[in-house]
């Protein structure tokens, strides 16, 4: 369920949260492609994946270097507020 369907800022703040938060993300490091918000995290351990689900993910892929790729729909809008909250 999407809690905050409509509510784009109040929506990047909680995938921020469940992300381990804004010190949690190295720096210049959220990217998207077509449908995926790509972030690099100091720590995967405290990534929470059911509210990133709660929020809308649809899936994940967890790569070296903690590299975590989520996949979302309108991931373009998204990345863009994520990383105006982020100031990356």
């Amino acid at each position: 369920m999407i809690n905050d369907k409509g509510n784009l800022q109040a929506k990047a703040k909680k995938i921020l949260g469940a992300l381990g938060g804004i010190e949690n993300i190295v720096d210049g490091s959220i990217d998207n492609c077509a449908t995926r918000l790509r972030i690099q995290v100091k720590d995967k351990g405290v990534v929470d994946k059911k509210l990133l689900r709660r929020q809308g993910a649809l899936g994940f892929i967890c790569l070296p270097e903690n590299q975590i790729q989520v996949v979302f729909f309108d991931v373009h809008k998204l990345a863009d507020e994520l990383r105006k909250q982020a100031k990356c």
